[in-house]
């Protein structure tokens, strides 16, 4: 598979995991994220995933800018980007920068980390 194509997916998969409908459904979340699952969030909190876990949330909206890939392995990928949380009405909540790193476990690919950083305006 090229990198483009990859950098297709998992920006795709990322997007998915910004949708209300899909961060409200441990279903969804369980489909996206590794048991392995770690994030380092950007509120400084370690966050390690649980079965049913889901990350409920209503009228966020999340924009993603500068999206780029880099293969790491045959199965494993960094994804980087930047994020604009606009309902965030804390200015020193509103942008973030992101990375993810991305297994590929039996044809699907899932996401095993994730850090956010939270930045100034960009």
């Amino acid at each position: 598979m090229n990198e483009e194509k990859i950098e297709k997916i998992i920006y795709e998969l990322e997007s998915k995991l910004l949708l209300p409908e899909v961060r409200n459904s441990s279903e969804e979340v369980s489909r996206l994220l590794s048991k392995e699952f770690i994030e380092y969030c950007s509120s400084g909190a370690i966050y390690k995933y649980k079965a049913n876990d889901c990350f409920p949330c209503q009228g966020i909206d999340f924009r993603i800018y500068d999206f780029a890939v880099k293969i790491l392995t045959e199965d494993f990928v960094l994804a980087t980007f930047k994020l604009i949380k606009h309902s965030e009405l804390d200015e020193s909540k509103k942008y973030s920068l992101r990375s993810s790193i991305w297994q590929l476990v039996d044809g699907q690919w899932k996401m095993i980390f994730h850090q956010g950083t939270l930045t100034k305006m960009f």
